[in-house]
């Protein structure tokens, strides 16, 4: 279990439930990071909220062990269940009642670093400067050059996060696609494109950049460095029970539809 180190709450439901589950027989790691101690485990539990679901993919990758994500504050688009249903959530794993998705991530390379994502690569300015100029090409054809505070390349996942902040559609999570998202560009004309999960798109910085994954740095680039995206060789698995609600079901909690 990985739990939040900021919420005392969220660790402490990690140790109650933790303590429940060695009662039964089950061998339990409890701690605010990973690696934890001992051998790979079947079952990753992830207490908190969608940041540390992030971070807990991103120490397990490329390991493709099953995140169990149980909501305690935060936004929650990617839990399986609420706090306050925590062991029942865990009874419905033990019982057979859950499935995995499969959740693309995608693959960043850059000059000297590499790293994945869950949700999305993001090439910004540098500190206070903000603007920078991006060239881009997907595949062998160039999209084009452009001014901005940078672009994104969100998975499905990615598109109901900082890509749908920035203007992008949603895609269901089980589209084999991601998605290019122009931030704030210097042309009117340009706009958030759907590509194919095999495309590789290759982002030069004809000005001082910045690369993220998640929202964390991962690598300087230089003027005329290039970071090159695609879909990352080995997936995250998330937990999902019956409980768990869908897509629509959560686009009306989270973003208020009708």
């Amino acid at each position: 279990m990985v739990h939040n180190a900021r919420r005392a709450e969220a660790a402490a439901a990690a140790w109650n439930v933790a303590r429940r589950c060695e009662r039964e027989g089950l061998a339990v790691e409890v701690g605010s990071e990973l690696p934890l101690p001992g051998p790979g485990p079947d079952l990753v539990i992830a207490v908190g909220g969608d940041g540390t679901v992030l971070r807990t993919a991103a120490a397990l990758y490329p390991q493709e062990i099953p995140i169990l994500p149980v909501l305690f504050g935060g936004v929650g688009f990617l839990s399986a269940v609420e706090a306050a249903r925590f062991e029942e959530a865990l009874e419905a794993v033990r019982a057979g009642r859950a499935q995995v998705e499969r959740r693309m991530r995608l693959l960043a390379q850059g000059p000297g670093f590499s790293a994945t994502a869950l949700n999305e690569i993001a090439v910004v300015g540098p500190g206070q400067q903000r603007f920078v100029e991006l060239t881009l090409c997907v595949g062998a054809e160039a999209l084009g050059t452009f001014g901005g505070d940078g672009v994104l390349l969100a998975t499905p996942t990615g598109s109901t996060a900082y890509a749908l902040a920035a203007g992008g559609p949603i895609l269901a999570p089980g589209l084999p696609a991601f998605l290019l998202v122009p931030l704030n560009p210097h042309k009117l004309g340009l706009r958030p494109v759907v590509l194919p999960e095999g495309a590789e798109v290759r982002v030069r910085a004809e000005r001082q950049a910045l690369a993220l994954a998640d929202g964390d740095p991962i690598g300087a680039l230089s003027p005329g460095a290039e970071l090159r995206v695609r879909r990352a060789p080995k997936d995250t698995l998330l937990v999902r029970l019956p409980q768990t609600p869908g897509l629509f079901a959560r686009l009306r909690e989270k973003l208020g539809w009708p």
